[in-house]
């Protein structure tokens, strides 16, 4: 896809999906049994998140905490429509070999160490789930992102003590990503309770620029999603 599509159709996409899931929050939030739509259901997402970059040598995954919110629509007893919106999702890889940097550290002692290459997110993932049962269900959509935050720090033990350099790779990075998300959901209550749900995040275009380098994006969440709204009161 040719770059200025993916970054306006990347942008138009998170800015629709921003204003919804912040729109139906607030709501939730001021108002929140006095909804009384019972097919709309709205929470908070809490996570944890392993990624790597596929392409990349050496690397070990790098682990973080995610947060964000999720907004669902039953169409019918099977069928259902989520949007998830994580507004930090953490990306990218640790201990990568030197030869994936993109520049040379000031200080030559840290030539030749391993990176630590961390990208951070706001993602926008609108699904469409097939619900097995009540509770269990299966999703597929896009999965679009845009790059918050992307550094990387080099360290290297020394007898005085550590010694670390950081960089800012944003110049590096693009700033929209975009490939697909898989999710396997459990829902307690019969689909009305707390939400357990384990995702793979699969980039599908390099999110490096201005460089040699390929790299693709590659994430395992797994999060808990807490109600705030929705569905009729009792």
């Amino acid at each position: 896809m040719p770059f200025l599509i993916r970054y306006a159709l990347t942008g138009l996409l998170l800015l629709m999906g921003c204003q919804v899931v912040y729109g139906q929050a607030l709501i939730a939030l001021l108002f929140g049994k006095k909804i009384t739509n019972d097919r709309l259901k709205l929470g908070i997402v809490l996570g944890a998140s392993s990624s790597w970059i596929e392409d990349a040598t050496g690397q070990q995954p790098r682990f973080g905490f995610a947060i964000g919110a999720y907004t669902t629509y039953d169409i019918n007893t099977h069928w259902q429509f989520a949007m998830d919106i994580i507004m930090k999702s953490p990306k990218g890889a640790r201990e990568l070999r030197y030869e994936n940097t993109f520049i040379t550290p000031d200080d030559p002692q840290l030539v030749g160490t391993e990176i630590n290459r961390m990208v951070t997110y706001l993602t926008v993932a609108p699904l469409i789930r097939y619900k097995i049962t009540p509770s269990f269900g299966l999703a597929v959509g896009p999965h679009l992102g845009a790059r918050v935050r992307a550094k990387d720090s080099y360290e290297k033990g020394m007898e005085q003590g550590t010694l670390s350099y950081t960089y800012n790779s944003k110049e590096h990075t693009h700033l929209a990503d975009a490939g697909a998300t898989f999710d396997v959901q459990y829902a307690m209550m019969k689909g009305k309770g707390v939400r357990l749900n384990a995702q793979f995040n699969l980039g599908l275009v390099n999110f490096y620029k201005d460089t040699n380098l390929t790299g693709y994006n590659r994430q395992i969440l797994v999060t808990v999603g807490i109600p705030i709204g929705g569905g009729k009161s009792k």
